[in-house]
């Protein structure tokens, strides 16, 4: 397999549903643990890499026959703190692209899945937020696959419906926006809407369910890699502050 980056990644993935179930590659492991303790550390956030275990998605009264052969997943565990979906969004997303760069398939999960059935230990203010699938998947997708994602799918909004600025864009700002174009939500919806005011980016999504800020948060991930790299404020309306590193996880 030929190494990818991250931006690479933006444009390969897509949401798999079937999964070989079998273990992952032990450098797939340690670099994806790795990964997850770091950001779990750097953003107090909790991600919790479960390994053969596929309890939550076994029959089709957990996962309604949309996934088969799930064996690992990472929980995205709310602590009931401040921004603490958004938080998860953004860094599972980082896991996410990572996992794609690593040669697996992914899936961000928000139902689906038998909450009851993941191995968590959680305190009184923890809840399972979502859980992001991943594993040895076909080359191409399943005939199943192309028809969930013809469903469950819209089509993606124009780089214009993303945003309420006029263009031109600066060049930085619209390789964002295309980046975010990329980016999963649930069903699609792309609820994430980017402003440009005195050359400072913002993002906002409208109140909503659940996964709302989790959305908010893959779609400010995406943008920061598009864009070169920067430092997002958490919350709707927060403003993304531009650098120059580039947001790369740590060699595994």
């Amino acid at each position: 397999m030929v190494a990818m980056d991250l931006l690479e990644a933006i444009d390969v993935r897509r949401s798999r549903r079937k999964y070989e179930p079998v273990p992952l590659p032990g450098d797939a492991v340690k670099t994806l643990t790795d990964l997850i303790a770091r950001l779990n550390a750097q953003d107090g956030v909790r991600l919790e890499l479960v390994l053969d275990n596929g309890a939550a998605f076994e029959g089709l009264r957990r996962s309604y026959g949309m996934f088969t052969g799930v064996r690992h997943y990472v929980g995205l565990i709310d602590d009931g703190e401040p921004h603490s979906r958004e938080k998860l969004g953004y860094d599972a997303e980082l896991v996410n692209l990572t996992a794609v760069t690593l040669g697996l398939g992914t899936c961000i999960v928000g139902g689906s899945f038998d909450r009851q059935a993941c191995p968590f230990v959680l305190t009184a203010d923890e809840s399972v937020a979502a859980v992001m699938t991943l594993g040895i998947v076909p080359e191409e997708l399943t005939a199943k696959e192309k028809l969930v994602r013809g469903v469950v799918h819209r089509r993606s909004k124009t780089l214009e419906q993303l945003t309420d600025a006029a263009p031109p864009w600066p060049d930085w700002f619209a390789a964002g926006l295309e980046a975010v174009q990329k980016a999963p939500s649930a069903l699609n919806r792309q609820p994430a809407t980017f402003s440009l005011k005195d050359v400072v980016a913002s993002a906002s999504v409208p109140d909503g369910d659940e996964m709302m800020p989790i959305d908010l948060g893959i779609a400010k991930r995406h943008f920061a890699l598009g864009a070169g790299g920067g430092t997002w404020g958490w919350g709707s309306g927060a403003v993304f502050t531009r650098d120059t590193k580039e947001i790369l996880p740590a060699a595994g």
